[in-house]
């Protein structure tokens, strides 16, 4: 009946808002492909439904959104071209919504050199849309790099200056329009300000400003700014080419020559910036844009590989980090979510041999051992991981905040391995360096909880880490385990009712309720939580534990069940 009902439903929706040029069968399976995320399968039924063979023979404009909707898909999967093949057929039917289609069909224009056209497009672009930081700078460097009208360029910059949430992105495009100019000077005043504007300013942006500080004679500065990028992220490797090569004095060449360079940045730029603010949709489609003028630029490939992650395609994502050359600053960061990638796809055994590999590469480099114990922990061979992370934590001069997840994770292995004193040793190191992270303190907290140790120091961990995380189902739940330990069953119970709220197919979640309920002389309330935690396929220790109590309950009950 629900089968039916959901048909009847989808084909009485398709039938009155779709025309009937439609071939509904292959709509209709475009639609449920594009909800699984195949966007394959979506581009090939749909394709079907519009009878792309003839696309060119009228316009039909009927199918229009199903048309829009091919073009975004393509968009995504880097066919640009066939969208703009669709869009201008379609581009009289569109209205200003249609902002990726636009934005499209004008990358296309620069790309092509039209650009009287694509200057005449950008006015079809929704002023209130994310697209409208990408048009005003497009607008600026197409007046900047063929008009040659320095002046005008900054001026339609400037234009954005009330969008406070991009400050930080107009200054870098007014820095590179003046180094573009060959104003250097005035270059440096903007790549400051767009530094300034970043709570961590990116990998990209020292780049680029640091090589802006060493043409204008100011190594010193430029040292200053590349060595303090190093000490925020902890990573030397991807700077050590800028170093390298002012150590030499050999001037770093200019990154944006034509305004192809120039386009391939903006849109890595945006992409990056708006990332969490973006539906990874657009993330990946600006990504593509970026690659459609500049191939082989590395940045925007490892932050397309990144979104992919992001989409769960980790095939995908490895054949794009093949792509980074061997000699490429991110060569080694490639092959190191590479192997991550690797994992979760189940190839474990490939992920450890390419770690290992690469652990003999770099003998300075922790990251890797750090990421095999990660992959030795998860599949439980305890000593082994063990073993990484301690020569991971060999290979680190002097341990800091920035390693506390290292700390934290050989912590949880010697815990699941019987060595208590080691984990709870890591785990206190950890929160001398982050005092308040919430995970540490609830595994150090329930932990604790677990032996009888240190329970009231535990519960007031445990808020700490309730006040950062307050839906965190684990957290609540370790706060109400702790309530009951302290015989404080009221507060047990509201805390473990809200976490069977927030998780309630957890197990052991449901245990710990069904133990307050009984505390509370609730038993009804208790025996039907426990046989919940039984549905839900506990291990075998609490199966038995759960067992145990139910048939506790059952025998002294006079009640039927």
């Amino acid at each position: 009946m629900k089968f039916r009902f959901l048909l009847f439903f989808l084909l009485s929706f398709f039938f009155e808002n779709i025309s009937l040029s439609l071939d509904s069968g292959n709509y209709l399976a475009g639609r449920y492909a594009l909800s699984k995320k195949d966007y394959d399968s979506a581009i090939n039924f749909f394709e079907k439904a519009i009878d792309i063979n003839n696309i060119n023979k009228e316009d039909h404009k009927e199918d229009l959104d199903v048309k829009k909707e091919l073009c975004t898909l393509y968009l995504l999967k880097n066919k640009i071209n066939k969208c703009v093949l669709i869009g201008k057929k379609i581009e009289k039917y569109l209205f200003e919504e249609s902002t990726l289609i636009f934005l499209a069909l004008i990358v296309d224009d620069i790309k092509n050199k039209n650009l009287n056209s694509a200057l005449e497009r950008t006015k079809k672009i929704k002023r209130d849309s994310y697209e409208r930081f990408s048009i005003s700078i497009i607008r600026a460097w197409i007046i900047a790099a063929e008009k040659k009208n320095y002046k005008k360029s900054i001026e339609i910059i400037n234009e954005l200056e009330k969008d406070f949430a991009i400050n930080g992105l107009r200054y870098l495009h007014i820095a590179l329009i003046n180094e573009y100019f060959k104003k250097y000077e005035e270059a440096n005043i903007f790549y400051e300000k767009s530094i300034n504007s970043f709570d961590s300013p990116s990998f990209r942006l020292i780049q680029l400003a640091g090589n802006s500080f060493e043409r204008t004679g100011q190594k010193e500065k430029a040292k200053k700014l590349y060595l303090k990028f190093i000490k925020d992220t902890n990573d030397e490797l991807l700077i050590s080419n800028e170093i390298n090569r002012l150590k030499k004095n050999i001037l770093p060449k200019k990154q944006i020559n034509n305004l192809s360079d120039a386009m391939a940045e903006l849109f890595t730029n945006i992409a990056s910036t708006f990332r969490s603010d973006f539906t990874n949709k657009y993330s990946i489609i600006y990504t593509n844009f970026s690659l459609y003028f500049k191939n082989d630029f590395e940045i925007a490939l490892m932050l397309l590989a990144e979104l992919l992650e992001d989409e769960g395609k980790f095939f995908s994502a490895n054949k794009i980090y093949e792509k980074i050359h061997p000699r490429s600053v991110f060569y080694w960061h490639a092959r190191l979510r590479k192997a991550r990638n690797l994992e979760l796809l189940g190839e474990n055994k490939k992920a450890v041999l390419l770690l290992k590999q690469m652990s003999v590469e770099r003998k300075n480099r922790y990251d890797i051992l750090q990421l095999l114990g990660d992959i030795l922990k998860n599949y439980e061979k305890y000593s082994e991981a063990i073993e990484a992370y301690n020569e991971a934590i060999s290979r680190i001069t002097e341990i800091n905040k920035n390693h506390w997840d290292l700390l934290y994770s050989r912590g949880m292995a010697y815990e699941r391995s019987s060595q208590w004193e080691k984990a709870e040793s890591d785990f206190l190191k950890v929160l001398n360096f982050v005092p308040n992270q919430p995970e540490v303190l609830n595994y150090l907290s329930y932990s604790w909880i677990e032996q009888g140790l240190n329970i009231e120091k535990a519960k007031n961990f445990l808020i700490k880490a309730y006040k950062s995380k307050p839906t965190d189902p684990y957290i609540v739940d370790s706060l109400g385990w702790a309530y009951y330990k302290l015989q404080d069953y009221d507060n047990a119970v509201k805390e473990l009712e809200k976490a069977v709220s927030l998780k309630p197919t957890d197990p052991i979640i449901n245990d710990h309720l069904g133990d307050a309920y009984e505390k509370k002389e609730r038993k009804l309330e208790a025996f039907f939580q426990w046989k919940k935690a039984l549905d839900f396929k506990p291990d075998d220790e609490l199966k038995n534990k759960i067992e145990i109590k139910l048939k506790s309950f059952t025998d002294n009950s006079s009640i039927n069940f």
